[in-house]
This record gives C-alpha cells, sequence and structure tokens, in this order.
C-alpha cells in the first residue's frame, strides 16, 4: 500500500505537468529507433512489475519502470554541453537521469538553437527531441533576388554548397569560395583586403587629407558574388582661417591668402613689437587643426607684474571678457557652432600670472578622425603607464615600471545595432591585441573586466571572480563577436551606457573595498560609435566614480569611431562633447578614429615605446594647485594629488614597525629625489642622532602619497624605500644659526614591508628605478633644458647664447630666485605638522596623512632680515638663505612650511608658453621658522613671519663633489 501511494503521487505530479498526453505514434517511435513500451490507460492496473502508466511522448501512455536511467543526451554538432534539470528541483543535475528529466543543449559561440526538441529522459532509457545548433546569423532585414535559398544546416543545400551567413541575407546556401573579383575604386583612397571567399571584405581607407564624408568604410563579398554596402566617398580635409584669431591679439600672418586651407598648408605669425606667445608657424592638419600652440601677441611691458598675457583666441571661436587681463580676472571661450571645445572653458588669471588652463583651448570639427600619429602617440603612452619600459641615463638595461600592486582593466564595448558586424569584429581585435601586449611581461598582476552593453548591460568576465588566463580572457572577447547575435538578442537595440558603467562600478566597488586590492590601478576602456540615446548623462556617471575613488581614481579612455561626429554640422552636436567626457575631458585618454579597422591596424605599430622618466623636474597632475590663485597650505593645507610631486622624499627614522615609522615620532622630514642615487634634505634633521649611527638609525621612503597609521595598512607598490648608504652633512653647517642647513643622503639597502616589520630586499643595489611615483627634480645648472627657455624671445631673451659655461649658471641661478619675478610659481610640499603647540598647549601635534602642497612667494632679502628683528635677533638671515611667504596670506589661509616638513623641497616652474610645457627645479631646501604660519603687527599692519630656506643654489659647489 504504502508503495501504490507512491507511485499514485508520481502519476498526479506528470499529469498536472504534462497535461493531456499526445497520441500513440508507433511508426515513428520505431523510425527513430526508439520502440513503444505496453499500452495503458492511467487509473487502471494492466501494468506489472512495478511499471507505472504514464505519459511515454510519441508513445502516448505506456507501462514505465521509473527506476531505469538514461545515458548522457547525445553530442550534437556546434554544441558544447547541455543543461539537465528535474521537476521540483532548482540545481542543475548530472548523471544518472531519471524518467521525465529534462536536457536542453548550449551551443557554441557564433551558433544559435533553432530547433529545440525539449529533450525528456523517456522511458525506454534514451532521449526524445531532436535539436540543432546553426550559425548564429543576422535576421534577415531584406531579402531580394540576390538572396539564396534559406537553411539550417548543409544538408538543407545542394552540392558545393555550405549553409552560412550571407550578410542581410541571413543564413542561406552559398558558395563558400566565391570570388567577387575587385572592390569599386574609389577615388582619394587605398583598398585593404582580409578574408578570403564569403569572408572577403574590402576596407577602404581615405588617403592623407582627406576623410570619409559618406558611404561603408568597408564592403563583404556577398553569396551573389557582389560587395555589399556603397562605395565611400572622401573628402578633402580643411583647416580654418586663422587670420581673426591672430588680429584679436594684435598680429597678422605674413604670407596670408584666402581659403580653403587644404593638408600642409603652412602660415608664418607675426606680431611686430609685441611679444609672441605660442608657434610662429603653423601648417594644416589631417584633423582640421593647425600645428602648434595658438599664437597669442602680448603686448604688455616685460615689468608688469598685475596682468595675464592676453589669453589667446581659438580658431573657430571667440573670446568673452571684458579685456581687463588683471589677477582674479576671468574669462569664458565659446566655440562656433558645429564645434566642440578642447581644453578649459573658463580660465582665470592667477597671481603667478598664469591661466591657470593654459590660455586658449581648441575649437575642433568632430567630423575629422585624429591623425594616425595622435593616436599611435596615445596608445603607446597608456598602454606603457600599465606595462611600462623606461630607459634612463644611469640604467644600462630596460627596466620594467609597472605597477606592482597590479591593474585592473575594463573593456565596456558597444554592441547596439548602430554598429556593423565587420566593425565590433575589428573593435573586438583592437580589445585582443591589447590584453597581449598589456600582458606581456607586466610588473604586478593584470585583472579584465569585459561588460558589453546596448539598451542592457551583459556582463562577459567579472573582476570579482576568479580570473583566467589572458588567453582566455582574449577567447572570451573572440566569443563576444563570434557570438554577436545572441548577444544582441538578450541586451536589445538601444545604447544605455550609463548602465554598463553601474556595473564597472560595482565590480571596482568590491576590488577598493579590498585591503589586498584596494592599491591597483584602474583603467577603463570604453569602445564605442557614438553617444548615448538611452538612460542619464554617461559623463556625470564617470565624474561620480572618480569622486567616489578619489584616493586611487581610476583612469578612464575613450575610444570611438564616432558616426554621430561624422554627420552634417548642426546645432546641438554634443556627441563628440560625451564622448571626450567619458575620457574625463582628458584629450591624452580620447581617441577618435574613422573606423576600428584602422584602429586596431595602428595598434600594430605601437611596438615597446620607451617612457624616459629619467626626464627631470617632470610633475604628474599639478591642477589642484594651478586651478586657483589662492590654494591651502602645507601647514593645514590642501592635499595634493597622487603622482604630483614624483621627486618627494620623506625621511624618518628607522623603527621596528612600518606604522611608527609614519607617525608623529618617527617622521623627521622630507627631502628631494635628485638622481636615482642620491636624496637632498637638511642637516638639521640629524641633531638628535649620532653620526656613526645615521645609516642605521633612518630610513628614505620616496613615491608616498598617503601615510600608513595602522599596522594592518600597506604601502603601495609604487613606493620604495632605502637606508642610506651614506649621510654627507655640509662641513659648514651651524645648529645654531642653520646656516649650511643641508645633507646628502646616498641610497643603500632597499627594504620592504611584511606584516608591520621592515625586511631587506634581496639584491638590492642602492639605486631606484624611475616611474611615474619616483622622477628626479632639476637642479640649477645641471641639464635641465633652462637655458634653451632663456634664450627664447618669450623669456625677454634672458640669454643671448654668447655667455660662457660659468656666465650662464650664474644668470640662471639668478633668474630662478628673482624675487622681483612673479610668472612662475614656487611651491613648497611635505607632510609637516597640519598644526602647532603653543606655550602651554597639551594640544597633540600630528603630521598630515596626505602629501601637502603650498604656494609661496619669495621675499626680498631686506624683508628677510627685518623679520628676524621681531624675532629677538634669535637667528640669523645669511646669504646661503632664501625667506618666502605664502602669496595670499590671511588668517584663514597661510601657506608656510611647518615642523615635519623640513628637508623638503620648495621648487620653481620654469613655463614655457610657446610649447605650454614646464619642468620644475628646486631652489631651496626647507630648513626654518618662527613657528608655524606665525604673524605680528607693527604699526597697525598685519604681517606673517616668512619661513626660511637654504638656498640650493649658492651650494651647488658643495653638492657638485658628490653628485
Amino acid at each position: 500500500m504504502k508503495t501504490g501511494l507512491v507511485f499514485l503521487c508520481s502519476f498526479v505530479v506528470f499529469v498536472v505537468v504534462q497535461g493531456s498526453c499526445q497520441n500513440r505514434n508507433i511508426t515513428a517511435a520505431r523510425e527513430i529507433n526508439r520502440p513503444c513500451r505496453k499500452r495503458c490507460t492511467p487509473g487502471d492496473n494492466r501494468c506489472r512489475n512495478r511499471k507505472v502508466c504514464l505519459c511515454d511522448h510519441e508513445c502516448g501512455y505506456s507501462c514505465i519502470k521509473t527506476d531505469n536511467f538514461c545515458d548522457e543526451p547525445p553530442r550534437i554538432d556546434n554544441a558544447r554541453h547541455t543543461e539537465k534539470s528535474r521537476i521540483g528541483e532548482t540545481a542543475l543535475l548530472s548523471g544518472p537521469y531519471r524518467y521525465n528529466d529534462r536536457a536542453r543543449y548550449i551551443c557554441d559561440a557564433g551558433f544559435t538553437l533553432v530547433q529545440d526538441g525539449n529533450h525528456m529522459c523517456h522511458g525506454r532509457r534514451g532521449w526524445t527531441g531532436t535539436s540543432i545548433c546553426a550559425l548564429s546569423c543576422p535576421t534577415s532585414s531584406t531579402r531580394g533576388t540576390s538572396c539564396s535559398q534559406n537553411c539550417v544546416t548543409n544538408e538543407d543545400c545542394s552540392s558545393g554548397l555550405q549553409c552560412l551567413c550571407d550578410g542581410n541575407c541571413g543564413r542561406t546556401c552559398v558558395n563558400p569560395v566565391i570570388n567577387c573579383g575587385e572592390a569599386p575604386q574609389v577615388r582619394n583612397a587605398t583598398l585593404q583586403y582580409t578574408g578570403e571567399g564569403l569572408g572577403r571584405v574590402a576596407n577602404y581607407i581615405c588617403d592623407s587629407g582627406f576623410y570619409r564624408s559618406s558611404g561603408s568604410y568597408a564592403r563583404r563579398c556577398t553569396g551573389a558574388g557582389t560587395w555589399d554596402g556603397t562605395s565611400p566617398t572622401c573628402t578633402r580635409v580643411t583647416c580654418g582661417d586663422p587670420l581673426p584669431s591672430i588680429e584679436h591679439t594684435g598680429g597678422h600672418i605674413l604670407n596670408w591668402v584666402p581659403g580653403p586651407y587644404f593638408v600642409g598648408h603652412e602660415f608664418t605669425f607675426d606680431c611686430g613689437s609685441y611679444r609672441r606667445i605660442g608657434s610662429r608657424v603653423r601648417s594644416c592638419q589631417n584633423n582640421g587643426r593647425w600645428s602648434g600652440v595658438p599664437t597669442v601677441c602680448d603686448n604688455r611691458h616685460t615689468d608688469d607684474n598685475t596682468h595675464c598675457p592676453h589669453p589667446g583666441v581659438p580658431i573657430h571661436g571667440y573670446l568673452r571678457s571684458t579685456g581687463n587681463y588683471v589677477v582674479g580676472s576671468i574669462v569664458e571661450y565659446v566655440c562656433d557652432q558645429g564645434y566642440s571645445l578642447i581644453g578649459k572653458r573658463q580660465q582665470e588669471c592667477l597671481y603667478f600670472l598664469q591661466w591657470n588652463g593654459d590660455g586658449a583651448p581648441f575649437c575642433v570639427d568632430p567630423r575629422y578622425p585624429d591623425t594616425s600619429n595622435d593616436v599611435i602617440s596615445m596608445l603607446s603612452r597608456n598602454t606603457q603607464r600599465i606595462r611600462a619600459t623606461v630607459v634612463g641615463p644611469n640604467v644600462g638595461r630596460f627596466i620594467s615600471a609597472g605597477h606592482s600592486a597590479g591593474h585592473e582593466i575594463y573593456f565596456v564595448i558597444d554592441l547596439s545595432r548602430s554598429i556593423s558586424a565587420d566593425d565590433i569584429k575589428n573593435c573586438i581585435m583592437f580589445a585582443e591585441k591589447l590584453v597581449e601586449r598589456l600582458s606581456a611581461n607586466a610588473t604586478g598582476a593584470i585583472e579584465y573586466g569585459i561588460v558589453v552593453f546596448a539598451s542592457e548591460p551583459e556582463i562577459i568576465l567579472d573582476t570579482r571572480n576568479d580570473q583566467p588566463t589572458p588567453e582566455t580572457v582574449i577567447q572570451l572577447l573572440r566569443n563576444v563577436s563570434l557570438d554577436l547575435e545572441n548577444i544582441r538578442g538578450r541586451i536589445r537595440f538601444g545604447t544605455h551606457t550609463v548602465a554598463a558603467i553601474r556595473l564597472v562600478k560595482e565590480m571596482m566597488g568590491v576590488s577598493y573595498r579590498d585591503d589586498g586590492r584596494r592599491e591597483r590601478k584602474r583603467h577603463c576602456f570604453f569602445l564605442t560609435d557614438g553617444r548615448h540615446n538611452e538612460g542619464l548623462d554617461p559623463t556625470t556617471a564617470v565624474r561620480r566614480i572618480l569622486i567616489e575613488f578619489v584616493e586611487n581614481p581610476p583612469e578612464f579612455y575613450s575610444v570611438t569611431s564616432c558616426k554621430d561626429c561624422s554627420s552634417t554640422l548642426v546645432a546641438g552636436n554634443t556627441a563628440y562633447d560625451e564622448l571626450l567626457g567619458l575620457a574625463n575631458n582628458k584629450v591624452e585618454n580620447f581617441v577618435k578614429i574613422s573606423d576600428f579597422y584602422s584602429l586596431q591596424k595602428l595598434l600594430d605599430q605601437v611596438t615597446d615605446a620607451q617612457i624616459d622618466y629619467s626626464k627631470c623636474g617632470q610633475s604628474g597632475d599639478i591642477s589642484s594647485i594651478t586651478s586657483r590663485a589662492q590654494v591651502g597650505r602645507v601647514l593645514g593645507g590642501r592635499r595634493a594629488l597622487d603622482r604630483s610631486w614624483p621627486w618627494q622624499g620623506t625621511v624618518t627614522k628607522h623603527l621596528a614597525k612600518v606604522s611608527k615609522t609614519y607617525g608623529a615620532r618617527g617622521l623627521l622630514g622630507g627631502g628631494t629625489l635628485v638622481n636615482n642615487r642620491w636624496v637632498i634634505t637638511a642637516a638639521h634633521l640629524f641633531n638628535d642622532i649620532a653620526f656613526d649611527d645615521l645609516v642605521y638609525s633612518i630610513l628614505v621612503t620616496l613615491g608616498l602619497y598617503k601615510r600608513p597609521r595602522a599596522p594592518s595598512d600597506r604601502l603601495p607598490s609604487v613606493v620604495k624605500i632605502f637606508q642610506p648608504a651614506r649621510v654627507i652633512i655640509h662641513p659648514d653647517f651651524d645648529f645654531d644659526t642653520y646656516d649650511y642647513d643641508i645633507a646628502l643622503i646616498q641610497l643603500g639597502q632597499e627594504k620592504q614591508q611584511r606584516g608591520d616589520r621592515w625586511i631587506d630586499v634581496p639584491n638590492s643595489f642602492g639605486w631606484v628605478n624611475y616611474t611615474e611615483y619616483v622622477r628626479p627634480v632639476c637642479l640649477p645648472c645641471y641639464p635641465n633644458g633652462v637655458p634653451e627657455f632663456l634664450r627664447k624671445v618669450v623669456s625677454g631673451p634672458v640669454l643671448t647664447g654668447l655667455e660662457n659655461v660659468n656666465q650662464t649658471c650664474r644668470i640662471e641661478g639668478n633668474w630662478l630666485r628673482d624675487k622681483s619675478r612673479s610668472q612662475n610659481l614656487a611651491v613648497v610640499t611635505g607632510f609637516g605638522h597640519e598644526n602647532e603647540r603653543r606655550p602651554g598647549s597639551m594640544a597633540q601635534v600630528r603630521p598630515a596623512l596626505y602629501l601637502k602642497q603650498g604656494i609661496l612667494k619669495l621675499e626680498a632679502d631686506a624683508r628677510c632680515i627685518a623679520a628676524t628683528t621681531r624675532m629677538n635677533n634669535i637667528q640669523t638671515y645669511t646669504t646661503r638663505m632664501l625667506c618666502a611667504i605664502g602669496a595670499h596670506n590671511t588668517p584663514d589661509l597661510v601657506v608656510d612650511a611647518c615642523q615635519g616638513d623640513s628637508g623638503g623641497p620648495i621648487v620653481r616652474q620654469v613655463y614655457d608658453p610657446e610649447t605650454r610645457t614646464s619642468m620644475w627645479v628646486q631652489i631651496g631646501i626647507v630648513s626654518w621658522g618662527w613657528g608655524c604660519g606665525q604673524n605680528y603687527s607693527l604699526h597697525g599692519i598685519t604681517y606673517y613671519y616668512p619661513g626660511y630656506y637654504t638656498d640650493v643654489f649658492k651650494l651647488l659647489h658643495w653638492i657638485k663633489n658628490f653628485i
């Protein structure tokens, strides 16, 4: 009775699930070699030997033995596996399989299930149904007389034909080796072929000086023996008339002629009696822009310390301003209709007489793609930031300079219907080649995330899961191209970029919260052909990620073929601006190409570019200090950005615990890397340490941006720590007056963190590899490029070119330390204390958690001396010192160095407006001061005590004895 109840329950379940059973078809069962069992009627008692009357599919109701098992479902072509399930259970099954278990085939990438047999384990120990995995082809949109017979498999086709995808015809019977002959020739274009037979593609490359204004960039051979698509039109690139721009600033063009101006046309700009800023000779380029730096004529007097130079007017744009360019004034740039602005739209005249956006931006024609050289340069620069090969004068071999904490690379790939399958294939090939390059000999692990999107996003590879090998990553990318139509069926038709960004943010968020992965560098590549048409503005989503992860922000790159940008110029065309915004408006991270075929071919030309990090005085992102005229101070001041000041060193006591080393008791001060073996600092840092113990008692840290505080904190792998090999203190250093306050530290044994302890790095050579986190500063009169700038007209010129070496050095040093000059920045950096303890106060004194920065203004010697009299002449100002105060000190905003900043650099910017490039030269070393940011009153006026700095130029002869 108990067994009968079980059978009855089973019978009820099957009836509910299956409903009415199909009629018995013995002939059909025999044809597929599945003979039927004994017929029965539900509820009767005809079945014997533990058999039950159940519906047996094509056999109808039959007597079934339910403890029979089915083998694995049969293999079919182009299917990678089957998914097995059981009614009432959620987990997928593995054998053995019982009556009524279900199986469904999963096709290989590029194939789709066109005949699903709804396979079930039947009572005869086999599986019902028949499945077919056929090629996944685009849905036939238009079928003309040129389309052949539809098909599912090769068996549907006549002899010699195969069932293949044939463009808009869908899956048809075609000759796979069909010859379409040569594709139509196009004027001002060259043809490059890929593939053979039905897979042959003719790629049109417009000649230099031309761009594709209409038509297809690629045409594919069809089964009818013709080429699909339409032939492109290659139209000449033209540049705008530069005359109105230069005339607005009081200049003219010597050889001006009316336009149009084609690629290669050259103009010479002249400013007459005015000072010329920018390029003298400019030529029309393939991207529709004039080469060089925008030319401006400046009519300021050389001794004018209250006005910025004329900011310039962009070609195809105009300037909104009062015309009075005094410190603090703001100008705004606007581009003509249909042009996009690259650069800073609003700019302010800063106290050091520079515009905080470097002057006139560019107004670009979004129809024109970037030049091949620009694309190669961008790819070289940014791939080498991830996988870097550097070379320098003191390095006898290539050094891997990748971020050894590792990288996360995210590909966000647009699969919307506006992108052709061939374009997506080439886009995927670009990503594949990028993976190959980035994974080759990279320092540290590289993990990949892949997100594809249209109206919906889909994760192909998740960084939150175990990472596959680079070879598997490449195969996953290829599967996107192969399985395009199936994926498109799931993610639909639109372009919802924000939805994809949200998935990337979720993956990044998990990584940032992981202590072992927090310090990784993250890079996100957008590969798309245009702007979004669903959801919110994706540039806002990018900015929010940068704000949320501000301590270690990801780098965004935008690579686009931008079909929207190539349309006719109309008002409100913002596709270009949006795509640039995906790269956080960083021009160096933005590439606009004509098509992805050209892009993946250009990547082949990027062959292990060398990044020379040994060039001195090259800062990182200093926008946080140049973006405003008044900034915070080192004492309680403004945080520097990561990699801003790569020569900054930190000198600490060599304590047993890492967390204590960088605490208030361990921090001694700062230092400056001047080459790959030596650091300059202040001698007074070592007053309380016995000279013989110095090399064992201190450490020098390079590349530090944030101090570790807790024992669980980990130093980023880019940070390098050294025990000194030698410490050399100037023999004339006077502890009482702080005269000759300078010392040199030669790097020795390298250290690294293990837990909260220090261990030696094996095979340490006593020198540091240059990276974007660790680079040398420039010193006066060393090879630095300053004399070359001083010979330019834009500098005065200061040098005539007739001076000897000693005269050049003296003039350079005096110019760098000129107290009357306001044109260049002087910046102090350090981890010094953010407050100070006044007499009788029990307040806690603490160093800054992050590297701080502040702008300083050099004071005249008379002012430096006068301040010492207010100190009751306790200290003496000597000729080997400089003094400086904050550029705009107020009670609420004081710029000064403080305890813990001692030994750190004061550097001055040498900015070349002709090239918009700069270098930083160390002119001083933080030495001493009267408190931190203190003031006094004289005749009712508040004055701030200056900070006092060792004059590096005055002690160069001693420095040169050692380095």
